[in-house]
């Protein structure tokens, strides 16, 4: 290779060492080159940050970018946010003003986001198309009235009956000796009037001489003349009368006092009878043995009827009362029953058991029930007796709530069909019914009360005798505060109301206020529209 020189001159080129080294960078250049690395990185970063947002919200690009490709063509009322709807039936709900094509009602007006009202008594709404309730399998049954009775069931033990209990002392006087003992035996049967023992007695004998004595001086003629001695002798019938009584009061009877007096004995022997027929629980004698006055010598129970003693929970007492019917069984009985009726409420409380102690008296013709058994008795109560449910009703019959309607709208108060006052939905509207005037709040009730006056009509009837408004325990739901079911207004259209709800029994809660009779709630599925509720409230 050459290369010219100044005087243009070719000149032969040295080739270059391949270990020359290259000319170090100045400052300059090395700031440039980290800049550039700096630049191409963030470049990469920022666009793998653009395709992760782009994948993270593809479906709100596509909304924005379908809302600003959609023609403009909603009127002037949509494009505020309002719409107009009917009060009285929440589901009607139109873009322009007018009026109910169920009830002819106007209109009112609000924004699409402000909640829909409730009517009266609800707490939420919801409506499902008919393929959502049968997904959901939903069933509503009629609110009606029932015999709920509410069973106690107590653990006690079979006691003696104390008013069948004779305790037989000796009455003679001093000290008697058992002479003849015929009830030697603890636990045998005796009949009522039944000999038991013979005592002997010196005294008794004493008191027979001096009966006879009496007696035969009582027969003798009179001796004396004058009045005044006839007086000063006395009546010698009183001293009969007195002698037989004393012997009376020492248990002779007047059998035995007519007996003394026609034979003449002196030799007598008290004979004790059993005044009751029983069983002797204790025998106190021995033949031979001398018991003074006033010594128990027998113990004689009647078991034809028993006392079961339970203990029964504070909060239960309002289910008990006085003659009550109970039943009572016992293990060593299976499958049998012995009827009874509570005798007893003690009037103290335990205040370490918190219990009451109730006697129950049971009859036992056959003696199966032998004191000191375990025996659990079983009483029901009816829930309209409770006096929840009596304040209740009186409460109803105070407001009016009879068997007939009244006749006039300050009377009735309320509509039969969505139970809102007359009068706060307009001029109450009268309605035939039955040979009945009837008023109801509004034009799309009449419709509804004619096809169907039974159901609307029971609120203001009475309950039946014994029986009480009660829904399935499927249908409450229990929110912690409060108590709700939903009641089905419409076909699909459920409203929830609270309720105030008396003790489950069986499968079934008594209703206490919040619900009529005819109206129909949600029993399976109730769950399922409490949780829409929640989820989409309306």
């Amino acid at each position: 290779m050459f290369s010219e020189n100044r005087l243009g001159q070719s000149e032969p080129i040295a080739p270059a060492s391949t270990n020359t080294p290259l000319p170090p960078l100045s400052a300059w250049r090395k700031f440039l080159l980290v800049v550039k690395v700096v630049e191409l990185r963030l470049r990469f970063i920022a666009l793998m940050a653009v395709t992760g947002l782009v994948f993270a919200y593809w479906d709100t690009l596509a909304n924005h970018y379908e809302k600003w490709m959609r023609p403009a063509t909603q009127n002037h009322v949509a494009a505020s946010g309002l719409e107009f709807f009917c009060p009285m039936h929440p589901n009607v709900v139109q873009d322009e003003q007018g009026s109910c094509p169920i009830c002819g009602m106007t209109l009112s007006r609000r924004k699409k986001s402000e909640r829909e009202a409730l009517s009266f008594g609800a707490t939420a709404r919801i409506e499902l198309k008919p393929d959502q309730v049968r997904q959901a399998g939903i069933d509503t049954v009629d609110v009606g009235y029932a015999p709920l009775k509410e069973t106690i069931k107590t653990v006690g033990y079979v006691a003696i009956d104390e008013r069948r209990m004779a305790n037989i002392v000796s009455k003679a006087p001093g000290k008697s000796r058992v002479e003849t003992l015929y009830a030697n035996v603890t636990g045998m049967e005796v009949l009522a009037g039944a000999p038991l023992a013979e005592l002997y007695s010196p005294e008794l004998n004493q008191a027979i001489v001096e009966l006879q004595t009496a007696a035969q001086r009582a027969a003798e003629p009179a001796q004396a003349q004058t009045a005044l001695g006839r007086s000063l002798q006395g009546d010698r019938h009183e001293l009969v009368s007195a002698s037989a009584e004393k012997l009376k009061r020492w248990g002779i009877t007047d059998a035995q006092v007519d007996e003394i007096l026609k034979h003449g004995k002196t030799d007598f022997k008290v004979t004790i009878y059993s005044p009751v027929r029983g069983h002797v629980f204790k025998k106190n004698v021995v033949e031979g043995q001398e018991v003074p006055e006033g010594y128990p010598m027998f113990e004689v129970v009647d078991l034809q009827s028993v006392w079961a003693l339970a203990q029964v929970y504070e909060h239960q007492l309002a289910l008990v009362r006085e003659g009550q019917a109970v039943e009572a069984s016992v293990e060593a009985f299976p499958g049998e029953t012995f009827p009874g009726k509570v005798e007893f409420i003690e009037p103290r409380l335990d205040p370490s058991t918190r219990t009451v102690l109730v006697r129950f008296a049971l009859e036992n013709p056959g003696l199966s029930l032998r004191p000191g058994m375990f025996a659990t008795v079983s009483l029901q109560t009816p829930v309209a007796e409770l006096p929840r449910f009596r304040a209740q009703a009186a409460e109803n019959r105070a407001k009016g709530r009879k068997v007939l309607l009244l006749g006039s709208v300050e009377k009735q108060k309320d509509c039969p069909v969505t139970s809102a006052a007359l009068g706060s939905m307009g001029e109450p509207i009268e309605v035939q019914v039955e040979g009945r005037k009837v008023w109801t709040c509004c034009g799309s009730c009449p419709p509804k009360l004619k096809a169907q006056p039974a159901r609307y009509l029971a609120r203001f009837s009475q309950p039946p005798r014994g029986q009480v408004l009660s829904v399935p325990e499927a249908s409450v739901i229990d929110t912690g505060t409060k108590k709700v079911v939903y009641v089905e207004v419409d076909p699909g259209i459920y409203e929830g109301r609270e309720v105030v709800v008396g003790p489950r029994i069986g499968d079934r809660f008594p209703v206490l206020d919040g619900l009529f009779p005819g109206d129909r709630v949600a029993a399976a599925g109730a769950f399922l529209i409490d949780a829409e509720s929640r989820i989409n409230p309306r």
